[in-house]
C-alpha cells in the first residue's frame, strides 16, 4: 500500500514540474538566438486608420457619469431666464424732482457740517416754493472757485475747567469748513491766542490742533553711607493749542535701584598702571621712583590715598596713575644742547659755546636741572660759515619745538647759536606764555630781510615768542587709558590630501579677540589672523605675539614647526580611471521566455516521462491484486 501512495507520489509531482517547466522555459540575454516573440507588455490594439491613411487617435472610453437626482436637476438657462424676465415691459421711470437734482449737486459730504450751517449768512432768500427753489438753488461748487475751497480749522469752544478758559470741540478735530464760512472765532495765524481761540491749520492732523508732551527725567542716586540709593523720578506735562503753551505740570516720584544701575553704581574694578614712589633724602623733590619695574599694575578700588588725583606727581602725595605701560611716563630725561659760535675778529680766533641742558621729570614735573657748559675751538665747517674779518659780523639763532604728549605740554628747544648768546626763558604778560632773545655778540647783528634785500639797520637783540601748546587732555584718543587683556592663541596645519591643499590656520580660542594676536612665520612678523594655503613642501615655524599691550594666556606655547608634503599627480589616481582598467563581465538577465537551448528541454521531458512510468506501474499493480 505504502509503495502505492509513493508512485502515486511520484507521478503528480513529476507530471506538474515537467509541465510547468516545459510552458515556462527561462532564457538569458546572452543566448545566441533571437527572441521573435513581441515584447510582453507592448499592447496592440486595431485602431481604424483615418481617411488620410493615418491611424486614427485613441479615445478613452469616458468614465459613466452618476445619474442625477431628478429633485436636483439644475434648469436650463433659457427656463431661468423665462422666470426672470418680466411678463410685461416695465413702466418707463418718470424724471426726478428738481429737488432731487439740487442734492446730487450738493458737496462731497453726505451729511451737512453743523459748522458748515450754522455759518451760512442769516439773510439768505427763503425758499416761496419747491418748484422756484429748485430753479433758484445752484451748487456752490459751479459759483465759487475750486481753489481754497475749505480749510482745516481746529475749532475751540468756552470752557470753565480749562486754565485757558477754551478747550478742543468734542468731535472730529480740525474740520473741514468752507473759507467763505469762517467765523470772527477763527484767525488765520495757524495758532491758538485768547480773542479768536480757534485757527486754521495746514492739513488733517489732530496734533496740529492740540498735543500733550510728556518727558520723564530720572536721577539716579547711588548708595553711600546715608542711604541704599534711590532713582527720582521727575515727570513733566505740558499741554499745547497749536504751539502755545497753555498748561503745565509736574510731578515726583522715587523708585528703587534696579540690579544693572546698582553695577553702575558700583562697577567692577579694573587694573591700572601706577608709577610708585618712596621717600628720599638726597634728591630735590624729596622722592624717587621705587625699586623694581615701573609703574606696576594696581585694582583701582585700593588705590585710595595710594595715588593723587591730578594724575601727575604731586609732592604730598607723589604716585599718580598712568596711561600705558611706559616707563618714561614715571620719570623721564630731557638733554638739550645749543651751541653759540664767536666768529674770528681781529686778533680773536673765535670759540664755539656748547651748553647742555639736563632736564629730570616725574611726569610732566620737573623736579631736577643740570647745566653744563664747554668752550672749544672752532671747527673748519664753523670758521668757513663765518664772514671774513674786517667784514660784516653776522649772527644766527634758532628755535625748535617737542610736541606735547599726554603726560607733558609742548617744549621750547633754544638752537644753536653763532656769533650770539641766549637769554632767560620768560612767561610775559599777555596771550603768548614764552618769550625767549638772543643778543648778538662780538660786533655782529641779525640779518633782516626785506623783500629779499637786508635792510640798512643792524639788529643786535632777536626775540622769540609765542604759545606753547599744554600737555594733552586725559579724555583725548591719545591719552586713552588701554588696559591689557589676555589672548589664547590658536594655530592648526592640514596637510594636503589629493582634493584639498595644504594649509595652516591663524586666529584666538573662542572667547577671546583675535585682533589682539599677530604672528610671525618662517621670520615674517605682522601676519594676521586667516587661513594660509601651501603650495609646495616645506616647513612653517609659527609664533604667537601679542598686539601691545595685551598678553597672551600663560598656558599657551608656540607650536613646533611643521612639514608640509606636496601630492603629485601620481599619488592620486581617480576612481573612473580604475574603473576603466577593469575587464567587462557579461550580464545575464532572466527574461522568463524564449530562446534556450534544446538540452532545457529534456529536463521536463524526462520528467514527464518517469511521471507516466509511475502511473502504469501502479496501474499493473492494481490489477494484478484483482
Amino acid at each position: 500500500m505504502s509503495v502505492k501512495k509513493l508512485l502515486a507520489g511520484v507521478a503528480s509531482l513529476t507530471l506538474t514540474t515537467g509541465a510547468f517547466l516545459g510552458v515556462s522555459a527561462p532564457a538569458f540575454a546572452d543566448d545566441s538566438s533571437l527572441v521573435s516573440n513581441p515584447v510582453a507588455t507592448q499592447t496592440i490594439a486595431d485602431v481604424p486608420a483615418t481617411q488620410g491613411g493615418e491611424p486614427a487617435p485613441s479615445v478613452e472610453p469616458a468614465s459613466p457619469q452618476p445619474k442625477p437626482d431628478p429633485e436636483e436637476q439644475v434648469p436650463a438657462a433659457s427656463e431661468v431666464l423665462a422666470e426672470l424676465a418680466p411678463a410685461q415691459p416695465a413702466p418707463s421711470v418718470k424724471p426726478a424732482p428738481v429737488n432731487a437734482a439740487v442734492t446730487e449737486a450738493a458737496p462731497e459730504s453726505s451729511a451737512a457740517d453743523p459748522e458748515e450751517l450754522a455759518s451760512e449768512p442769516a439773510d439768505a432768500e427763503p425758499e416761496a416754493a419747491p418748484e422756484f427753489a429748485a430753479r433758484s438753488v445752484q451748487p456752490e461748487s459751479q459759483s465759487r472757485p475750486q481753489d481754497n475751497k475749505k480749510v482745516w480749522v481746529c475749532k475751540f469752544v468756552a470752557s470753565e475747567n480749562s486754565p485757558s478758559g477754551y478747550r478742543l470741540k468734542l468731535g472730529k478735530q480740525p474740520i473741514h469748513v468752507s473759507k467763505n464760512a469762517l467765523g470772527n472765532d477763527v484767525n488765520t495765524t495757524g495758532d491758538f491766542n485768547d480773542r479768536q481761540p480757534s485757527f486754521v491749520v495746514a492739513e488733517d492732523d489732530s496734533s496740529l490742533c492740540s498735543r500733550t508732551v510728556v518727558t520723564v527725567d530720572e536721577e539716579v542716586v547711588c548708595p553711600s553711607d546715608d542711604g541704599a540709593g534711590v532713582v527720582n523720578i521727575t515727570t513733566s506735562t505740558t499741554l499745547f493749542y497749536g504751539t502755545k503753551v497753555v498748561k503745565s505740570s509736574q510731578t515726583t516720584s522715587t523708585r528703587h535701584l534696579t540690579e544693572k544701575e546698582l553695577v553702575e553704581c558700583e562697577p567692577p574694578p579694573v587694573e591700572v598702571y601706577v608709577c610708585q614712589f618712596v621717600p628720599s633724602k638726597s634728591h630735590p623733590s624729596g622722592w624717587v621712583l621705587a625699586p623694581g619695574t615701573q609703574p606696576v599694575l594696581m585694582w583701582d578700588d585700593a588705590l585710595e590715598g595710594v595715588v593723587n588725583a591730578t594724575g601727575d606727581f604731586d609732592p604730598e602725595t607723589p604716585s599718580f596713575i598712568v596711561a600705558s605701560d611706559d616707563s618714561a611716563l614715571c620719570a623721564s630725561k630731557t638733554v638739550e644742547r645749543s651751541t653759540a659760535i664767536a666768529c674770528p675778529a681781529g686778533d680773536d680766533e673765535g670759540f664755539a659755546t656748547t651748553t647742555i641742558v639736563r632736564s629730570f621729570f616725574y611726569g610732566s614735573i620737573k623736579v631736577k636741572e643740570r647745566t653744563v657748559e664747554k668752550v672749544r675751538e672752532l671747527t673748519e665747517d664753523e670758521r668757513a660759515d663765518c664772514p671774513e674779518v674786517g667784514g660784516d659780523v653776522i649772527a644766527t639763532a634758532a628755535v625748535s619745538f617737542v610736541d606735547a604728549t599726554c603726560a607733558a605740554p609742548q617744549e621750547l628747544v633754544l638752537g644753536s647759536l653763532v656769533n650770539a648768546v641766549w637769554g632767560a626763558v620768560t612767561d610775559p604778560e599777555g596771550a603768548d606764555n614764552y618769550s625767549v632773545t638772543a643778543t648778538a655778540i662780538n660786533g655782529a647783528h641779525f640779518p633782516e630781510m626785506v623783500d629779499g634785500a637786508l635792510i640798512a639797520e643792524p639788529i643786535t637783540t632777536l626775540t622769540f615768542s609765542g604759545v606753547l601748546n599744554p600737555q594733552l587732555d586725559a579724555g583725548d584718543p591719545e591719552c586713552e587709558v588701554v588696559m591689557p587683556r589676555l589672548v589664547l592663541p590658536v594655530v592648526s596645519f592640514t596637510q594636503a590630501t589629493c582634493d584639498v591643499d595644504a594649509s595652516y590656520t591663524l586666529g584666538a580660542a573662542d572667547g577671546y579677540d583675535h585682533t589682539l594676536v599677530t604672528f610671525t612665520v618662517n621670520g615674517e612678523p605682522g601676519i594676521l589672523s586667516g587661513t594660509y594655503t601651501v603650495k609646495e613642501s616645506g616647513s612653517v615655524a609659527v609664533t604667537a605675539d601679542p598686539v601691545e599691550p595685551n598678553e597672551l594666556e600663560a598656558d599657551w606655547s608656540d607650536p613646533a614647526a611643521f612639514e608640509f608634503v606636496a601630492i603629485t599627480t601620481e599619488d592620486c589616481v581617480l576612481p573612473s580611471a580604475v574603473t576603466a582598467q577593469l575587464p567587462t563581465l557579461p550580464t545575464l538577465a532572466y527574461t522568463g521566455g524564449g530562446g534556450s537551448s534544446a538540452g532545457w528541454w529534456l529536463v521536463p521531458l524526462s520528467m514527464i516521462v518517469l511521471g507516466g512510468a509511475a502511473v502504469i506501474v501502479r496501474r499493473r499493480m492494481d490489477a494484478d491484486a484483482l
